[in-house]
């Protein structure tokens, strides 16, 4: 029996609407979302050659806003929405990796066909040239025409730079290219390579440009009689070893080539 002074007590219905309108007083955590948006999209672009240069950065950035979307999602919090900063911080890093891993593969990949493309051109040229005589394989030191004399090229440094993605020792090539056509360049035309300990050394791919640094230059375009400085990186096997440097026409028939050994800077 109810005392006459007791008050009502509150309906059922009524606490249950108080407790619904206590968690849509929550709002959505912005930053959980803010970092969903950017790891989605740099998750998507993480597969595009070049650009996914981009993705990693991306990925950088949409970490740090996933991680604080979920620290202010925890159980205490003012906001909601922890799945999404969960999934947030998950694909930034799923970003970052990807982006790694693809540029190692698109890199491997480019080296392994030049690779092939200039064996087969030496293999298919070699009895020409020995059936011509040792007049026709021509090597300068550090400096001449190579491609049927289309190029005058110019070695003129190797130098230590700051390590790769991976963390592995550098160097970077500097040379001076002429275009002698009359025609613009095709940077398909001259093929560079490296050793050290008679091992070819991969190119480098850097998270940040070193310093003098131009991961371009070696793709660009020069005008007849123009010139133009070139930069390449390497992978170093070792920080001591000299590194060699061999320089030729992609298909140049005449197997001329400029040649040159630097000690490491």
């Amino acid at each position: 029996m109810t005392a006459p002074n007791d008050p009502p007590s509150q309906p059922l219905s009524e606490q249950t609407e108080v407790q619904s309108q206590h968690r849509v007083n929550k709002s959505m955590t912005a930053l959980g979302i803010t970092g969903l948006v950017l790891s989605s999209i740099a998750v998507l672009i993480s597969w595009v050659p070049i650009v996914n240069n981009f993705a990693a950065i991306l990925g950088a950035i949409a970490l740090p806003f996933a991680i604080a979307g979920i620290v202010a999602t925890r159980r205490k919090g003012k906001r909601t929405g922890r799945g999404i900063a969960i999934a947030a911080t998950i694909l930034a890093i799923l970003s970052i990796v990807f982006t790694l891993a693809t540029q190692g593969m698109y890199s491997k990949a480019i080296d392994d066909t030049f690779g092939t493309t200039n064996s087969s051109t030496q293999s298919s040229t070699k009895g020409k040239t020995q059936a011509k005589g040792s007049e026709n394989t021509k090597s300068a030191d550090k400096e001449g025409d190579i491609d049927s004399g289309n190029y005058h090229i110019k070695l003129v440094s190797v130098t230590k730079s700051s390590n790769d993605y991976e963390g592995k020792p550098t160097a970077i090539l500097t040379y001076e290219l002429t275009n002698k056509k009359n025609e613009n360049s095709n940077f398909m035309d001259v093929d560079i390579q490296a050793f050290q300990n008679g091992h070819e050394l991969d190119t480098a791919i850097y998270m940040d440009q070193p310093e003098g640094y131009d991961a371009e230059s070696s793709t660009q375009t020069i005008q007849p009689g123009a010139s133009k400085t070139v930069t390449v990186g390497y992978v170093l096997e070792d920080e001591i070893s000299p590194v060699s440097i061999e320089a030729s026409g992609t298909l140049d028939m005449s197997d001329a080539k400029v040649t040159g050994e630097f000690s490491l800077q």
